[in-house]
């Protein structure tokens, strides 16, 4: 081969490993976003949408469990970060990797089932703790170590403890009934598992899952009362006053405090590309994107809240305010 066809072969090698390395395609700008899975029909409308309106930028969306989303952070770089609890940033990420994060939609804990599981034309929102407890039933949840889904459900049943007996002086231990009859194999990794491995091959009869699950998969599902979903950002307080301990990585154990389900989504410190990703999260925000997750049953948070422990950062003006 001549001199001058190796140097133009190795040339051509080189851009395209280069193109390979940084996701270029075609001269594309790349944004690259790390989202739950609760949020994968959402997001992959607002990618289409967006980039729709930008056709310069590439969106790059990997879907995942949202505590995996977040301990890869440190490990790969992303441009913005998308997850089912918006205290995860806070708690695993903190200043050094995320400056912020903006509470932006909410979603609540529903009962999944399917064609046929077991008493399904019994159950309703007032007895599907007693259907759940027969002998012939069984659940699932996703595992509270990996997955927020999973946790949450957990305190859904502390809040059903108080909203059914409690609150009317009954001593039920309805929540630990709950967890000695959901038995570890119907423990699924996360959500995604739960549905796909559990409940869609009937394993289980019902699964504790976000209502954007069941209406992006169109699961039938009961819903349950707004004091026991964690739908419902107004009832925080009331949220707060149970707790659940869970597994941690560490083969410890953590106690979480029981509040809304509200998703949260923020700029990553190090962000290779932080103008289109900052464009991306306007975008979110913005009354499209914010139409985009009503369609998966999200409820918008308009405008987003930004906790306390950051500052809503200028780029979000009008779109998100501060959190008392």
């Amino acid at each position: 081969m001549h001199a001058t066809c190796r140097s133009s072969v190795l040339a051509a090698i080189a851009v395209a490993a280069s193109l390979a390395l940084t996701g270029c395609d075609e001269g594309r700008r790349t944004v690259r976003v790390f989202a739950a899975d609760a949020l994968a029909a959402s997001f992959r409308a607002v990618e289409r949408a967006f980039e729709t309106q930008h056709p310069d930028v590439d969106v790059h969306l990997e879907v995942m469990g949202s505590v995996m989303a977040t301990r890869l952070v440190p490990l790969r770089r992303g441009d913005v970060l998308a997850v089912a609890d918006h205290r995860l940033i806070e708690k695993i990420l903190g200043e050094g990797h995320a400056a912020w994060v903006a509470k932006f939609a909410t979603t609540e804990i529903v009962l999944a089932g399917h064609t046929s599981s077991a008493h399904r034309a019994e159950i309703t929102s007032d007895n599907w703790y007693e259907i759940l407890l027969r002998p012939d039933v069984r659940f699932g949840i996703a595992n509270p170590s990996q997955d927020p889904c999973g946790y949450y459900a957990r305190m859904s049943w502390e809040l059903a403890q108080k909203h059914y007996f409690a609150a009317r002086g009954n001593p039920r231990p309805l929540a630990r009934e709950l967890h000695a009859k959901c038995r570890q194999e119907f423990i699924a990794i996360d959500a995604n598992e739960l549905i796909s491995a559990y409940l869609n091959m009937a394993r289980v009869d019902y699964a504790f899952v976000y209502k954007v699950h069941a209406v992006d998969l169109k699961l039938p599902f009961t819903p349950l009362p707004k004091e026991v979903n964690l739908g419902d950002l107004a009832l925080e307080g009331y949220y707060n006053s149970v707790a659940v301990s869970v597994p941690n990585y560490r083969g410890g154990t953590e106690t979480l405090a029981g509040a809304p389900v509200a998703f949260g989504i923020t700029m990553l410190s190090d962000a290779p590309n932080p103008n289109d990703a900052k464009d991306f999260i306007r975008f979110v925000l913005s009354p499209q994107g914010q139409d985009i997750l009503k369609v998966s049953g999200f409820q918008a948070v308009s405008p987003a809240r930004v906790p306390t422990w950051g500052r809503v950062p200028e780029f979000l003006a009008g779109l998100a305010v501060q959190e008392n």
